[in-house]
């Protein structure tokens, strides 16, 4: 392994970086499966910017996800901690925050309240959501631009997950402002107050369900389960703050691939035309531009050996670069080109392994669903400015659209 391989190139976590990541990915993929970089609060990271080497690593028993057990390592690798610690743990003990086997005893409740079955039974309220949404939009007389997250995709998600939880109406206005803040970082008491607030109100509504035991997603969970130890009140509170974050993942997931197909109208017109590529369009979406930059910190437990002869000691946190892995040619064909046709849909977009998304069904069904009624309601949907003029948010982990102007009519 050498020093000009494996350390990172000028433009990495820059401006330009986080408008667009691919080329500077394009350049690391090809010269190494793993390059040393800093992130932006100081970290110390291996990035991993290929395909075989992300999926590996993403189930590897070598590799670990609750660092919070190891202050070590936070400590070793850490220029600048406050952020890290002034986040409550409250909001932690989750599954996506935990290794086996605590991981599965987490994720098992929320894996079965979200099966198949359970979804297909929310189809007709995830229906009806997308109706009153675009139906909202149709009765407005404005005919400028609406921006597509604030007006479609967040309320849209924010109403399903509130039928999965039980929120009430006027809970969730807050909720896409809150996200934005903790998920991109911005600002350290920011982040502080906002994560503090959404502690307290997965607790509200843990209470909530305590004193009104009904059929919603966490009422199953607090029910006593078989052969297993049942959540903790603090571990349900964290399981609802998991499942609002991941609406709102849902939502930007929604934003981008409208984005996808907007800036490629003959992929737009085509899916219009037969909407038996929908599946598919999908699929494409989410690997060409999904909600996901990369995914970490994660650590190794023992040391990983990788191609080239590239080994990552025991001890290093990986910055999984799962956008990154989904177009790398290796494995998907001239990967920058959008095409609704491919048949390879083995992205990693919703993850691989023990931690893929607990809630991928479910995100996939509201995107057919509401890609399918907006094709229908507005079918001369199209950018309200120039392709190039969207801004993304700055962030290593995140690839969230600024906004998303667009003309409906």
């Amino acid at each position: 392994m050498t020093t000009d391989r494996t350390a990172a190139p000028p433009g990495i976590f820059t401006p330009a970086f986080f408008q667009d990541a691919h080329p500077v990915f394009d350049t690391l993929r090809s010269r190494a499966p793993a390059t040393l970089v800093t992130g932006v609060s100081g970290t110390r990271l291996w990035l991993i910017p290929r395909y075989e080497e992300a999926r590996k690593l993403l189930s590897s028993p070598a590799v670990r996800k609750d660092d919070w057990k190891r202050p070590d390592l936070r400590e070793q690798h850490l220029v600048r901690t406050e952020r890290r610690r002034e986040m409550s743990t409250r909001i932690r003990a989750n599954m996506i925050n935990t290794d086996p086997p605590e991981h599965q005893r987490l994720r098992q409740g929320t894996q079965q309240a979200l099966s198949r079955g359970r979804i297909e039974s929310l189809r007709p309220r995830i229906d009806l959501f997308a109706d009153e949404t675009l139906g909202a939009l149709a009765a407005a007389e404005d005919l400028g631009p609406v921006e597509f997250r604030a007006r479609v995709a967040y309320p849209f998600t924010v109403a399903v997950v509130s039928e999965l939880l039980g929120l009430r109406e006027d809970e969730q206005p807050g909720f896409p402002a809150w996200f934005d803040t903790l998920m991109c970082r911005r600002g350290t008491e920011n982040v502080r107050q906002t994560s503090l607030i959404l502690a307290d109100f997965s607790e509200r509504l843990d209470h909530r369900r305590r004193a009104h035991p009904a059929r919603g997603l966490l009422s199953t969970l607090g029910s006593k389960p078989e052969r297993r130890r049942p959540l903790s009140r603090t571990e349900l509170a964290s399981t609802a703050f998991l499942l609002l974050i991941a609406g709102i993942e849902t939502a930007n997931a929604i934003a981008n691939g409208m984005f996808a197909l907007l800036s490629h109208p003959e992929q737009y017109e085509a899916l219009r035309a037969d909407r038996s590529l929908l599946t598919g369009a999908i699929e494409e979406c989410l690997r060409h531009d999904g909600p996901f930059r990369a995914v970490g910190p994660r650590y190794t437990a023992e040391r990983v050996d990788l191609e080239d002869g590239v080994s990552i000691p025991a001890g290093e946190f990986l910055l999984i670069a799962v956008s990154a892995a989904n177009r790398d040619p290796r494995r998907f064909p001239d990967p920058h080109r959008f095409d609704i046709t491919r048949t390879d849909h083995q992205h990693l977009a919703m993850g691989h392994g023990a931690h893929r998304c607990v809630g991928a069904l479910l995100a996939y069904t509201e995107m057919e669903i509401l890609f399918d009624k907006l094709l229908d309601r507005f079918p001369r949907l199209r950018l309200a400015v120039p392709a190039p003029e969207i801004r993304r948010r700055p962030s290593m982990t995140m690839n969230w659209l600024q906004d998303l102007p667009v003309l409906l009519r």
